[in-house]
């Protein structure tokens, strides 16, 4: 759905804006996860927001020593399997546990995709939401009417100009903000 422009310029981004990037939209989905926890009594949403603030204190604070392997091994191991559950909110979940773990994996392995897959597993979730709550798959042109569509597209566009900017630890803090949007996640799900 995103233009070739768009993703050219995410394949170009620097190994610290892949990081970034793909935490801060692992951040936008957060809530989705912990409505995950919550409806189901599974998971773990204490282990993914130490992991999330992990992440955003190691990308702002660079003498900060961690084992992000070990972390990303935590993560994996609380990921829900939607096969086996059955409320559509394992699908939403998974995402956004899949993206924070490509956040870390972009830092122990730099494959220089994390951006672009993380941006698509974003946008995918809120296809599938979409989708999930109207019964149907949708053509393109139906997706772009949509305004949950519109804010994800509006809101990636946005966090690749600021992440176009020199690397500075205010900006990626002023990132992280954006992405909290006040606990309101892609999906239009609100913590409160």
């Amino acid at each position: 759905m995103f233009g070739e422009k768009f993703i050219k310029k995410l394949k170009k981004l620097m190994p610290w804006q892949q990081t970034v990037f793909a935490l801060a939209l692992s951040e936008r989905m957060f809530p989705n996860y912990c409505l995950y926890a919550e409806s189901t009594g599974n998971g773990d949403v204490a282990l993914i927001r130490e992991a999330l603030d992990t992440l955003w204190q190691y990308e702002t604070e660079k003498s900060m020593k961690v084992d992000l392997s070990a972390i990303l091994e935590k993560i994996e191991s609380i990921m829900p399997n939607p096969l086996e559950e059955d409320c559509y909110g394992a699908y939403p979940a998974l995402d956004a546990c899949i993206a924070l773990a490509t956040a870390y994996n972009s830092i122990v392995f730099r494959l220089g995709d994390e951006a672009f897959d993380v941006s698509q597993t974003s946008l995918g979730t809120v296809i599938g939401f979409i989708e999930m709550q109207r019964g149907e798959e949708l053509t393109e042109e139906q997706l772009y009417e949509e305004s949950l569509i519109e804010d994800e597209m509006n809101f990636q566009v946005e966090l690749l100009d600021i992440i176009s900017q020199p690397r500075d630890a205010n900006i990626i803090l002023q990132i992280k903000e954006m992405a909290e949007q006040s606990g309101v996640s892609n999906l239009g799900i609100s913590l409160n």
